[in-house]
């Protein structure tokens, strides 16, 4: 399938993107701006939803049959993989993403070119995530998504970590039904099953959630636990990333925490990822997520089971990157949390009424969150 898009010069398909994004996000925050209540946390109008549905679409047809270019540095490496898969197919081979490898096996049969398995690709991967919105914040899924597609890291994990990308979307997916208190939260499963054989790093959240489910209940205990990981990466970074590297617990997350240069050169965002020490501008960034975790259950005392799920699961997975992040590529680490950062954001502004003329609130949040990814990409990394 040829992108409706294909008019446009390979490098300005994620300017593009971004740009109309984070368009879709101020003109949201301007309307809010002018509210005088709490629209957000009340039923979205059709039209809305019509909306939504656009936006989706848009950025499957924008992002998904896009060409093999310098402009989208790993999607060359998944292309290759795809069309040589037929030589390389090891069948179910468990010491392997032996899904992941088994998805592509079965777009090759179905007779898909590589650019219909990357429309397939970006189809589940935004799918699935806008499926977990719709559980959690269904009432007003337009906010929730812009929420989502304009985060900081969802452009690259959806044209460059692709795998990775997947397979946490399917985690949140599993996190949504997770949560659910009757015969549906076994959906969450195989879900689980499924994201860990497409990429085992998922091991990390999916232990998270299950934690926050079963062990760690308080946020509290989570936010001192995130804290503590602070002082522990200041002092024993080096010796757990070794011990990790170590266990061989996944190969891909050693390689990660140990690349030489001349294949670190070929990953994503290599000169930032190459930027070694304590990143607190990293730390700073993943910070939000926990304060917007303190304020509305420690400060405010609002209360609900599904949200405390979803926000531990980030903490502690987040915490984990802490403690390596001085590790090569340490953003990749990153991610396995930070897919649940607009959640985390969005939720208890969509979900609780802390605030009197909330809209007012979320407009100045939503503002400040698609213009840090806007500044990172425009400015920052230009």
């Amino acid at each position: 399938m040829e992108s409706l898009f294909s008019f446009l010069p390979p490098a300005l398909y994620s300017p593009v993107y971004n740009a109309v994004i984070i368009l879709m996000c101020l003109i949201t925050c301007f309307s809010y701006s002018l509210s005088q209540g709490d629209v957000a946390l009340k039923k979205s109008n059709s039209i809305l939803y019509i909306a939504t549905f656009i936006v989706i679409a848009f950025t499957i047809l924008l992002l998904g049959p896009r060409p093999v270019d310098k402009a989208f540095t790993d999607t060359g490496y998944y292309v290759y993989s795809y069309l040589h898969i037929i030589n390389e197919y090891e069948g179910f081979n468990f010491h392997t993403e032996w899904m992941w490898n088994n998805i592509a096996y079965t777009c090759i049969l179905l007779g898909m070119s590589s650019k219909d398995y990357l429309m397939t690709m970006m189809i589940l991967y935004s799918g699935l995530m806008v499926l977990a919105c719709y559980k959690w914040m269904g009432h007003n899924l337009w906010v929730a998504v812009l929420f989502c597609f304009s985060s900081f890291s969802f452009l690259s994990y959806g044209i460059n970590g692709i795998c990775n990308g997947v397979a946490c979307s399917l985690t949140m997916l599993g996190l949504a039904y997770m949560v659910e208190q009757d015969w549906k939260k076994w959906i969450a499963v195989p879900l689980f099953f499924v994201a860990f054989s497409c990429h085992r790093s998922t091991a990390l959240p999916i232990m998270a959630s299950l934690a926050a489910l079963l062990i760690w209940k308080k946020p509290v205990y989570a936010i001192w636990a995130w804290l503590g990981s602070i002082a522990v990466s200041l002092v024993a970074s080096d010796a757990i990333t070794a011990f990790i590297v170590s266990t061989g617990f996944d190969s891909r997350m050693s390689q990660y925490a140990n690349l030489p240069d001349e294949i670190a050169e070929e990953f994503t965002n290599y000169h930032e990822a190459r930027q070694m020490g304590f990143r607190i501008d990293f730390l700073l960034y993943s910070a939000m997520p926990i304060l917007m975790l303190w304020y509305t259950t420690v400060k405010r005392n609002f209360q609900d089971r599904t949200y405390n799920i979803i926000a531990i699961t980030y903490t502690l997975a987040n915490a984990f990157w802490v403690i390596v992040i001085r590790s090569e590529q340490s953003n990749r680490f990153a991610y396995l949390s930070w897919f649940l950062y607009p959640i985390v954001i969005a939720y208890p502004l969509l979900r609780f009424r802390m605030w009197e003329r909330q809209d007012r609130r979320l407009a100045i949040i939503l503002t400040l969150y698609a213009g840090f990814t806007g500044f990172m990409y425009f400015f920052y990394y230009r």
